[in-house]
């Protein structure tokens, strides 16, 4: 069951109207934290809704391993030299953050990154569109696209004074499923690479789940983040949804109102960037933690969902109460659905998570259907 879910109708007229006439891409953006980052929930998420409403393509791809942390078995980057990078959960370092919470830089021309696409299903999940979101200003470098054989497919201007930081969109010729990103110097000022993530799309009509995790991630760094909010308008979400507060209840000296507070800024910054888009707040599942070398559920996870219950009835924002669900950490436990630090969940967990929030959706939807005015 899914609170308020009145707020979701818009999304679900969007996703009626995919159904019914077959054309058009409707777009969920997943917010997350490291529950997200490994990709196994939102996966199941993202296959499930393009079975139903068809495949517009993979989505968001955030070049976490150049960044060096795990990323999706969906999907592999590599680069020929290391790049220095930069997670939003490190507000104070040095480089911005955009739309895929991570960041990599590299200021030599020539370094290349490539993205290779390993589809888990029967879905395949080839590409002939690339939106690429990285840093637009008169020092950026250039980029070609190549294929595996090293021909250009596309290239890519991001240099010049720019007033947005959108997405440079790139029309491939044929479908790949895989590319490799590569600086050019056109100009003597230019000195960065700056890359924010990727985009793969494949031009038909369907469902693109675009999800955006980072390790330890909270709401207040996506709200610090310089350019998270702005870039979200490059993907055009429909719905936004928001799964956060498991690293907020590990933070002891958080009060609730400061977290309520920093639930607003996050939902208020997005819903400026994105005023059509439905939002959806999640409560994260119970979790340990460590107490006189003791592992115990964490009190404070039962605050954390109450905040968030608090703000989506405050502001009539569909929310979907996970914990509330699922009941304390010792139900993961029982069934042998969370890893050992008590914190994070198993694949076949997350997969569980994912396959209860589709159904939720889905069952609010086809209410939604049956009911709506004919």
């Amino acid at each position: 069951m899914i609170g308020q879910e009145s707020g979701l109708e818009q999304f679900f007229s969007q996703l009626d109207g995919l159904r019914t006439h077959h054309t058009g891409v409707v777009n969920i953006l997943h917010i997350g934290d490291s529950h997200l980052q490994a990709d196994f929930l939102t996966n199941v998420l993202r296959k499930n809704f393009q079975y139903e409403f068809g495949n517009a393509g993979r989505g968001l791809v955030v070049p976490l391993h150049v960044a060096r942390t795990n990323e999706p078995h969906t999907f592999k980057t590599i680069c020929d030299t290391v790049w220095e990078s930069k997670r939003c959960t490190f507000p104070d370092q040095p480089l911005p953050i955009g739309i895929g919470g991570v960041t990599v830089r590299n200021a030599h021309p020539g370094r290349k990154i490539t993205v290779q696409i390993r589809s888990d299903s029967s879905l395949g999940y080839q590409f002939d569109r690339v939106r690429l979101f990285c840093l637009r200003d008169e020092h950026s470098f250039d980029y070609r696209i190549l294929d595996d054989s090293g021909a250009v497919l596309g290239t890519a201007q991001a240099s010049g004074i720019s007033d947005s930081q959108s997405p440079i969109t790139v029309q491939l010729p044929e479908l790949n499923d895989q590319f490799t990103l590569e600086p050019v110097r056109t100009a003597d000022q230019q000195n960065h690479a700056t890359l924010f993530g990727f985009s793969l799309e494949n031009g038909q009509p369907g469902v693109l789940y675009h999800t955006v995790g980072v390790n330890g991630a909270q709401y207040s760094h996506y709200k610090a983040a310089t350019y998270f909010a702005e870039q979200t308008k490059g993907l055009a979400p429909n719905l936004i949804v928001i799964s956060l507060g498991t690293n907020e209840a590990f933070a002891p000296r958080l009060t609730g109102d400061e977290f309520y507070s920093q639930i607003a800024g996050l939902v208020q910054s997005l819903r400026k960037a994105n005023p059509e888009a439905s939002i959806l707040l999640t409560t994260p599942a119970d979790s340990f933690k460590s107490y006189r070398r003791r592992r115990v559920p964490n009190p404070k996870m039962a605050e954390v969902r109450e905040t968030i219950l608090r703000y989506a009835t405050d502001h009539q924002l569909p929310c979907w109460d996970l914990y509330g669900i699922t009941g304390p950490a010792t139900y993961w436990q029982k069934k042998h659905l969370i890893q050992r630090d008590g914190v994070h969940y198993t694949r076949q967990g997350y997969e569980l998570q994912g396959r209860l929030l589709y159904d939720a959706l889905m069952n609010s939807f086809n209410q939604y259907v049956a009911n709506r005015p004919r």
